[in-house]
């Protein structure tokens, strides 16, 4: 019961001291109710149905006690029940997984069709002054340029198909940050996971030619020296951004067994309504997702940056158009061309008042294994209300 423990003194802690500067305590977040609903057909050339429903509750939570101090405390809970608990092998057990050196996710209960959750992704202190940053804690550390796939996202890769967390995972991290200009910065981060792995790592950003252009690079994953870059900026009307990176293993530093992933993308905005977005990925072959025994791989988040699709190539589009004020419509699809296969995700966001939206979503699978071509589906409906 160590973890709880852990979780209830931060948090005990946290309400405590806040308690006494209510006048700089923050609070917001959401509470959201999904029904969804997967389906494929089965052997017998019927459709099989998996349907479930997840009442999702996050609070965000900043304590300002000062100038120079901020602390942070962020946390979701998710009261899951429908029918995957049962069919799906090991599916509770996922969400109670964390990645990070402090086990900060637990299921209060599980059963045969239904569990509660909560998840702590942001507990950490912050400390500022001048031009130099310093953070302790549970916390996002974000390098990624691009917006489906980042390579030099090493602290916090996550997965696109994850529509309803849109806070990103947290890492268990000492971060140090100094401002060298108005547009550049150097940092240095050190992250411990939950395999005791240590990665370390270096950015240095800077603004040349109207780019933002950074180069990072360290010890990642307990065994991985790791090298990249990164750029955002314009061509035109055009936005352009793009990252890379190498790995290599520290033991076998001479030899070219070497893994090199890359991404590139493009926005553009026409008529103030239609938003076109484009992005390529390039994911070397020896770290390739394994979809051919386990196909429920696609909808789990990979684990490490150094593997991120189980495509060599993959080539994402979307596009995005403001019906109205209220409502908003979008198309995501994705190709891969190991499998022959492809990936579509039609949605509509409607906003019924300044804090309550309601969105369909819907995401489909149709890819080529075992010499069989075979589709997925997953249907969504969420009432969203933020506060």
């Amino acid at each position: 019961m160590r973890w709880f423990k852990y979780i209830l003194f931060i948090f005990v802690s946290f309400v405590t001291v806040v308690s006494n500067a209510q006048s700089k305590l923050d609070i917001n977040g959401y509470i959201s109710n999904m029904g969804q609903s997967a389906f494929a057909k089965d052997a017998g050339n019927d459709y099989q149905f998996l349907n479930d429903f997840i009442l999702h509750n996050r609070i965000n939570m900043t304590w300002y006690a000062n100038d120079n101090f901020t602390a942070h405390l962020e946390f979701r809970n998710q009261f899951v029940w429908g029918q995957s608990m049962a069919n799906i092998p090991g599916y509770a057990n996922e969400f109670a997984r964390d990645r990070g050196f402090f086990n900060m996710n637990f299921n209060w209960w599980q059963n045969a069709n239904n569990l509660m959750n909560t998840q702590f992704d942001r507990a950490y202190i912050e400390y500022v002054t001048g031009k130099f940053e310093i953070s302790v804690g549970r916390q996002r550390v974000n390098w990624g340029r691009t917006l489906v796939w980042n390579p030099n996202d090493i602290f916090n890769a996550f997965s696109y198909y994850d529509f309803d967390y849109m806070e990103r995972p947290g890492s268990d991290a000492l971060r140090m940050k100094y401002y060298l200009g108005t547009a550049s910065s150097a940092e240095l981060v050190a992250k411990i996971d939950s395999s005791n792995d240590l990665t370390l790592a270096g950015l240095y950003k800077f603004n040349k030619w109207s780019y933002d252009i950074q180069f990072m690079g360290g010890y990642v994953y307990g065994q991985d020296i790791v090298v990249g870059t990164g750029w955002e900026g314009n061509i035109g009307k055009v936005a352009f951004r793009g990252e890379a990176s190498y790995y290599q293993a520290a033991e076998n530093f001479a030899d070219t067994s070497g893994v090199f992933l890359a991404s590139v993308g493009f926005d553009y905005l026409l008529g103030n309504k239609l938003t076109i977005q484009w992005e390529f990925l390039y994911n070397d072959t020896k770290t390739l997702i394994d979809i051919e025994q386990s196909p429920t791989a696609i909808f789990q988040a990979p684990s490490t940056s150094k593997s991120l699709s189980f495509s060599e190539y993959n080539i994402f589009a979307n596009l995005s158009y403001i019906i109205s004020p209220i409502l908003t419509a979008n198309l995501a699809g994705i190709y891969y061309t190991d499998y022959k296969g492809y990936f579509l995700m039609p949605a509509i966001d409607f906003s019924i008042s300044s804090n309550l939206y309601f969105s369909l979503m819907y995401q489909y699978f149709n890819l080529e294994l075992h010499n069989k071509r075979s589709g997925s589906n997953v249907a969504y409906a969420r009432l969203k209300w933020n506060f």
